[in-house]
């Protein structure tokens, strides 16, 4: 049992670490796969999933074959996507097999840990589990902030651009050169696939959702149109920019007036947990009644419960689109 324990976290820890060292040497082969791209016909949002039909060798290939079973599935089509939003050069079967890496070291560690005791195995697992989609979750949200923060000076500069002559895919590179990531690899993706014969209209709604953002889709939206039926493309830019510029300003003074209501959430919402982390180191046999006593499990379970509806509730009175 033992031998079998060690064999699987090894196969685990080796499939994380050869996964960690592909993204860290990964030299950007984005031109490859454009081109794989190009010669298929088959530009989408799920660029990088392509790499699936290339049947690499070594050691990619190694981690290609472990994640192949999982390509198929659905989940892997949607994580692509999700995957590319956050700028993570993983495919979506190659984080499912991560995920389920570190499913088994958690599952063998609270196994291990709790002496055979399944349902702490289960949690280990689920908790590590959990992790490499929160921190995907994170890495998303947070570049299609900081996107969505720079969009208004990238239209400003390709208007301007416009208005001295150059092309609209020129424009496109001017904001590739000098803004900075991550609309700056974005603009230069959509570039690099133009370059390579992808039809500018095709190009722009990959791009659109890639980025995920409203204020994108109006962009491409009126650049569509504009593509179709004519107009002042760089006067077009101007006025979406202006709106995008107020709309962020709401944005910031709507976060700006909620702010003491998500901070009270916050507190409500870890006050107990302190507090009973304090209980605990003060007096463990006060409070570990609740653990084992079948009553206390069911009022702990009813608490944990109150506080998720309450954070749900704070969170939706807080929340406010524009």
């Amino acid at each position: 049992m033992v031998v079998l324990i060690s064999v699987a976290v090894f196969f685990s820890l080796m499939t994380i670490v050869l996964l960690l060292g592909q993204l860290l040497t990964d030299d950007n082969g984005s031109v490859e796969r454009l081109k794989h791209l190009v010669e298929s016909r088959q530009y989408g949002p799920g660029i990088l999933a392509l790499e699936e039909k290339n049947n690499p060798k070594g050691i990619r290939g190694l981690i290609r074959s472990a994640s192949r079973c999982l390509s198929s599935l659905k989940w892997s089509h949607d994580l692509d996507v999700r995957l590319q939003q956050a700028a993570i050069s993983f495919t979506g079967a190659e984080f499912m097999v991560i995920c389920l890496s570190l499913g088994v070291i958690g599952f063998l560690g609270g196994y291990i840990g709790s002496h055979g005791n399944f349902v702490n195995a289960f949690a280990g697992a689920a908790m590590l589990i959990a992790i490499p989609f929160l921190m995907l979750q994170i890495c998303r949200k947070r570049r299609m902030k900081a996107f969505s923060q720079q969009l208004g000076d990238a239209l400003t500069l390709a208007a301007n651009s416009l208005r001295t002559g150059y092309s609209f895919i020129q424009a496109f590179d001017m904001v590739a050169r000098e803004m900075q990531p991550p609309i700056s690899a974005e603009f230069a993706r959509t570039v690099k696939e133009t370059n390579l014969g992808i039809p500018m209209e095709d190009a722009l709604v990959s791009m659109a959702k890639r980025v995920n953002s409203k204020d994108f889709d109006l962009v491409i939206t009126s650049v569509l149109i504009q593509r179709q039926v004519g107009g002042n493309l760089a006067e077009i830019l101007d006025n979406i920019a202006r709106t995008i510029r107020e709309r962020v300003r709401i944005r910031n003074e709507i976060k700006t007036l909620t702010a003491q209501g998500r901070i009270s959430g916050l507190i409500v919402g870890l006050l107990p947990f302190g507090l009973s982390a304090a209980i605990y180191v003060i007096n463990p046999e006060y409070i570990s009644l609740l653990f084992v006593h079948p009553v206390g499990r069911m009022i702990l379970a009813g608490a944990l419960i109150g506080q998720l509806i309450g954070i749900l509730l704070i969170r939706r009175i807080v929340t406010i689109e524009v």
